[in-house]
C-alpha cells in the first residue's frame, strides 16, 4: 500500500517535482486536514467504506483482487470488507497521525522515486548521471547490484517489507 504521484514534465527538472510534491504535501496538511471539520471526515470515510463494500462488476476485475492477494502472499480473501469495518473505528487525529508519519517530509518515510531524464541540455536534464555511453551496462549492473543489496537479495514478493 502506498501513496503515488505520476509526474511528466517538459520544464521542470526531477528534483524541482519531488519538491513540488513534498511542498503539496505540507499544504494539503496545513489546507485540508486540518480545517477539514469531524462531519466531513466522516462523510469522507463513509465514502471510501461504501466504495470498498460496491458488488465488482465484473468477473476479470473480481479475479485481478483474488491475484493481487496470492501474488503479494497475503491471502485476505475479504480485506475490502475487514477494510471498511476498521474505517469505522479511525478519528480524524489518528489519520493526521499517521499521515505526519508516513507522508509528511522530514518524517521517517519510505520513498521510491523513479526519475526518467532526457537528453536535453536545459536545466530539466538536471539530475541525469554523468556516464559514458559505452559503459552504460557496467553504470547499470551496479545500480542493479545496488538495489539487490538495499533489499538484501529478497524476492519481489518480499521486498516492500525489506526496505530500510
Amino acid at each position: 500500500m502506498g501513496i503515488m504521484f505520476r509526474v511528466v514534465s517538459n520544464v521542470k527538472s526531477a528534483s524541482q517535482i519531488v519538491d513540488r510534491i513534498d511542498q503539496f504535501l505540507v499544504e494539503f496538511r496545513q489546507d485540508t486536514l486540518e480545517k477539514m471539520t469531524d462531519d466531513q471526515f466522516l462523510e469522507h470515510l463513509v465514502a471510501v467504506s461504501t466504495q470498498k463494500l460496491e458488488m465488482f462488476n465484473s468477473m476479470p476485475e473480481e479475479t485481478d483482487v483474488y491475484w493481487d492477494e496470492i501474488v503479494n502472499g497475503r491471502f485476505s480473501w475479504q480485506a475490502w470488507r475487514d477494510e471498511a469495518i476498521h474505517l469505522r473505528t479511525i478519528t480524524k487525529k489518528e489519520a493526521i497521525a499517521a499521515y505526519d508519519e508516513w507522508l509528511l517530509p522530514g518524517q521517517k518515510r519510505k520513498i521510491m522515486a523513479v526519475q526518467v531524464i532526457g537528453g536535453g541540455t536545459t536545466e530539466v536534464a538536471d539530475g541525469r548521471p554523468d556516464v559514458d555511453p559505452s559503459a552504460f551496462g557496467t553504470y547499470a549492473d551496479q545500480q542493479v547490484g545496488h538495489f539487490h543489496q538495499l533489499c538484501k537479495n529478497q524476492s519481489w514478493g518480499r521486498i516492500n517489507s525489506k526496505l530500510a
